[in-house]
């Protein structure tokens, strides 16, 4: 069981969404954060959690609500990241840009800002990037999202060393496919997750809530011997041979 205050982003939906709801199951006082209105619904659907309705990359708005309702918390879950398809050679420094600001510095500014308080405060804490196995491997069309997913990994080394002192521990889960809703509408026919599926030991696609209980489980103190870890999540993707 988790009892400590938790902050998920990219919450309203998807794996977000199952992370707040195995947390919430947990024990957690859950802090759904999203710029979808829809993450006042998920909230609902869970008494007690609390919405926030911002843009990831608005640290500041961030601070700022959690400051208005006095709230601290000691488990952080970056969630939230967009996947945008694109070849190579019709990429722009815009859209390159965008990804990054969304999947890596938003993590980054949330993980110090909440690191920064709870040091002052004299608390552990325990915090999970959402990466992804593509931060291993290529696949077409997803460069920005890829690099952005691969930096995300270093980033959670480099603040596993940096935090350790102040009791923090920092870890990563890198999911293969699974099916939310972005998966079903990103432009992928039912061959393509049929064969993407395939790829994979287990033959199929994962559920949002089989990645939540690895985000649970490196968040509550089951794993507070771990950080500085990605746990790979996809099915036996990356340990099969081609």
């Amino acid at each position: 069981m988790i009892s400590s205050p938790a902050l998920v982003t990219g919450a309203a939906r998807g794996i977000g969404a199952a992370i707040a709801a195995e947390l919430h199951a947990q024990g957690c006082r859950v802090i759904l954060l999203d710029s979808d209105p829809h993450v006042a619904q998920t909230a609902a659907d869970l008494p007690g959690s609390i919405p926030c309705t911002v843009d990831v990359r608005d640290t500041a708005a961030i601070e700022a609500f959690l400051d208005a309702r006095g709230l601290l918390p000691e488990v952080v879950v970056n969630n939230a990241a967009i996947a945008p398809r694109r070849d190579s050679l019709s990429l722009d420094l815009q859209l390159l840009e965008e990804v990054m600001a969304i999947n890596l510095h938003a993590p980054v500014l949330l993980c110090t800002a909440v690191a920064a308080r709870l040091a002052d405060a004299g608390r552990p804490g325990a915090f999970v990037n959402v990466s992804s196995v593509n931060a291993l491997r290529g696949q077409p069309e997803m460069l920005p999202y890829n690099a952005s997913k691969a930096a995300l990994v270093s980033v959670t080394q480099t603040l596993a060393v940096e935090l350790a002192p102040l009791g923090i521990r920092v870890n990563a889960v890198l999911p293969g496919s699974t099916r939310t809703e972005i998966w079903e509408t990103g432009g992928w026919s039912e061959d393509d997750r049929s064969a993407i599926a395939a790829l994979n030991l287990l033959n199929r696609l994962a559920e949002p809530a089989e990645i939540a209980r690895a985000v649970a489980f490196l968040a509550s103190d089951d794993a507070s011997f771990v950080t500085g870890h990605t746990l790979i999540a996809d099915g036996g993707l990356t340990v099969r041979m081609p």
